[in-house]
């Protein structure tokens, strides 16, 4: 039976719950579309993600990888087109590490894009009833860095990443009233409409 490899992060900068790291425990060992699934949770670092992620490619031997991320600020589903070559982000990772302008990898191409049927996955979520906004590319932080990880170390596995909103109780008091999140079952929803769209490539 075909395998999907789905990866989510660990809380940071402040944020007590990550819902991709729910999302990834929720899934690890059920199938969709008749594909099973393998969940892990991922460091929030630029020396420790990557590498845990093509760990568990090399022991799961997945036919496709689809990593979440949080954005915190947005209540969109946003699916990610580009991978950049760069790290390039203001705020530390889990180890304290910030990297400003840096190449990820100085010999490797400018970007990757996302081998995931993106513009498909984008049908089905709003014909679901979810509200998208696509996105260029996938920032400066650790996602972009885990996604162009990703390609680069395998170009010929489909791969992609998509950013998720926070859970309702992960918005700061601040924000209440004015923003809604994402609720694990809504969460999950999506989530399952987009596997099952990645499964018909696998």
């Amino acid at each position: 039976m075909a395998r999907i490899l789905v990866t989510g992060f660990a809380p940071f900068l402040g944020h007590a719950v990550n819902p991709t790291a729910w999302l990834a425990e929720r899934l690890h060992g059920s199938a969709v579309a008749g594909v099973d699934l393998v969940g892990i949770c991922l460091p929030v670092t630029f020396t420790g993600a990557v590498p845990a992620l093509l760990d568990a490619v090399a022991v799961h031997r997945p036919d496709a990888v689809l990593m979440f991320g949080l954005a915190y600020d947005t209540d969109n589903i946003r699916p990610e087109r580009l991978a950049l070559n760069l790290d390039d982000a203001t705020a530390p990772d889990n180890d304290g590490v910030i990297r400003r302008n840096q190449p990820i990898d100085p010999a490797g191409p400018m970007g990757y894009w996302s081998s995931l049927p993106l513009d498909a996955i984008i049908d089905d979520l709003e014909q679901g009833g979810f509200t998208v906004k696509t996105s260029r590319d996938a920032g400066g932080y650790i996602c972009n860095h885990l996604f162009f990880g990703m390609r680069h170390a395998h170009p010929d596995l489909p791969a992609g990443f998509i950013h998720v909103p926070p859970f309702p109780d992960g918005l700061k008091p601040e924000d209440r009233g004015h923003r809604t999140g994402m609720d694990p079952d809504r969460l999950q929803q999506a989530a399952h409409l987009i596997l099952a769209r990645i499964a018909r490539v696998c």
